[in-house]
């Protein structure tokens, strides 16, 4: 398959647009999860990124005290979902605005395509590690929330290289346009 055919294979606005209100509702669902906690208890990403087992253990004690612990834990069941919208969504909007942008796609656009797809696999394997944590909440290997925040991290950062790549992509065209 060729450079070309896989971006414009992504880069309809129908992949868009499915893919980002799919997108937009689980964050609209994710965020009303984290308003119904009290305020000032940690959110998932918090957790995420605890990166010690004290940072670990102390959210969790959190979430056990206020009542959110079993929601947290489900919530972590749908994030499974989750990177099937926004891995998707992120990829065809950059091959959208990339073609909108500079035309010929190039070989390193593939490889920019890629993140939002790797970021989502991340996604799960940082699910995983966390519901295997969330197994028994009296004791957490440290090991295993260190890994469990590497992978968590990695994740955000071609997340955000992904986003900073299409307000690049959107930014070239704007001044094309002016010009």
């Amino acid at each position: 398959m060729s450079v070309q055919s896989v971006c414009q294979r992504l880069a309809k606005w129908q992949i868009v647009l499915a893919s980002g209100v799919l997108t937009l509702a689980f964050m609209a669902f994710f965020s009303s999860a984290d308003r119904a906690a009290p305020q000032g208890t940690p959110g998932i990403i918090q957790l995420e990124l605890a990166f010690s087992e004290d940072r670990f253990s102390s959210i969790v004690g959190q979430w056990s005290q206020v009542g959110t612990l079993q929601v947290q834990q489900r919530n972590l069941w749908i994030d499974f979902l989750f990177p099937l919208a926004y891995a998707p969504f992120l990829s065809s909007l950059l091959a959208w605005v990339a073609r909108r942008s500079c035309g010929e796609p190039s070989a390193r656009l593939i490889a920019l395509l890629s993140l939002p797809l790797i970021a989502g696999l991340l996604d799960w394997i940082e699910n995983a590690f966390l519901l295997l944590l969330l197994r028994d909440v009296t004791s957490f290997a440290a090991p295993l929330v260190f890994l469990a925040s590497a992978v968590s991290l990695a994740k955000w950062m071609l997340i955000l290289v992904s986003v900073l790549t299409i307000i690049y992509y959107i930014l070239r065209r704007s001044l094309e346009l002016v010009r």
